[in-house]
């Protein structure tokens, strides 16, 4: 009788020749290993992971995550290496039956270059805002850097006819002062915004919103645009408040570049929010006039673009997309309404 053991021995050949890593397993016990997977886990010999148990290797995720590729779901989980480190993977599994007895094949794709490069988009939409937002604290400084100027040739002015009294110095430095931790708080915002840290924070919603659109008020005020924030109690969740406001913010800035590009009169943002027992919703709407119903449905595909003078790099909606549906956060959507757009953000509370 054909020894039970020719299965892997057969397969080798085909296992060993293949990119992604393979695993048979039987009753949860490791079977039979690739070089493509030995390689990925930093182990020498199959011998170190023959018969034990795939859960020594294999690590599930909280929340089961799957990866739709050519038309196929794969299930994402990670990898723990023979020196402790853990990769990201998509799995699909595959039931083998040898001689009455069933085993499972799994079929293992390494994505940490994936993720490494998922990560870089994301950080590089973030520099590519950052000329942006270095204008809109320019814009908000210059009033504030004037009026201190002013003060300045103002006291000097009485310092140099000897008229300069202790009660004017003291009102002059005091509202200098004010100023000057009016300036201090707008760049605090911005740095804020671009430390790399994304660690999640118990927050509101509302809070994201209000603070994205204290980034861009001035902004916006000097070209005639308004907020109009609707707001509602909401129950503080744990959210990742760095990532969540560059959303918001791509969103407020797309909409102000339809206005300017449209020249849209009594441009106004309408921001508002709604919770439910499992999700949360933010719902900005504009009056922009919409998007062609033609180019609608690829607005989130990555470097597609909607604006006509060439600046935009067509990142900023796909990262907020990838943004959302990272870690199964949420997910946005967008569609056309009477003069304007509305997207909505929806939040997963658990």
């Amino acid at each position: 009788m054909e020894d039970k053991n020719n299965i892997f021995i057969n397969l080798n050949e085909v296992i060993n020749n293949t990119i992604e890593g393979i695993l048979i397993i039987e009753e949860g016990f490791i079977k039979n290993i690739n070089h493509s997977l030995l390689e990925i886990l930093g182990y020498e010999k199959k011998d170190e992971l023959i018969d034990k148990l795939a859960t020594g290797i294999l690590i599930p995720t909280s929340k089961e995550k799957f990866i739709k590729y050519n038309e196929k779901l794969f299930q994402e989980i990670s990898l723990i290496t023979k020196d402790g480190n853990i990769i990201p993977v998509i799995i699909k599994i595959k039931n083998l039956n040898y001689q009455n007895k069933d085993y499972k094949m799994v079929f293992i794709l390494d994505l940490s270059e994936l993720k490494e490069k998922e990560k870089m988009v994301i950080h590089q939409s973030k520099l590519s805002a950052m000329g942006e937002m270095i204008s809109m604290i320019a814009h908000q400084w210059r009033q504030p850097l004037s009026t201190i100027s002013s003060m300045l040739t103002r006291i000097k002015l009485k310092n140099d006819m000897n008229k300069l009294d202790k009660i004017f110095l003291d009102n002059m430095l005091s509202d200098m002062n004010k100023y000057i931790q009016y300036m201090s708080t707008t760049i605090d915002d911005f740095r804020n915004f671009f430390t790399i840290d994304s660690k999640k924070e118990l927050l509101s919603l509302n809070e994201i919103v209000l603070s994205a659109s204290k980034m861009l008020e001035k902004t916006f005020l000097s070209q005639n645009i308004k907020i109009e924030i609707t707001n509602k109690e909401l129950t503080k969740i744990n959210l990742p408040k760095n990532e969540l406001i560059q959303v918001v913010l791509n969103i407020l800035n797309n909409a102000k570049d339809a206005f300017l590009e449209k020249n849209i009169s009594n441009s106004i943002i309408k921001i508002s929010f709604e919770e439910e027992r499992n999700q949360q919703k933010i719902f900005i709407e504009d009056n922009a006039g919409g998007i062609s119903e033609n180019i609608i449905s690829k607005i989130f595909n990555p470097y597609f673009s909607t604006k006509t003078k060439k600046n935009g790099s067509g990142l900023g909606l796909y990262i907020c997309k990838n943004i959302l549906e990272k870690d199964n956060l949420g997910d946005i959507e967008v569609s056309n309404i009477e003069n304007g757009t509305i997207f909505i953000i929806t939040i997963n509370k658990n």
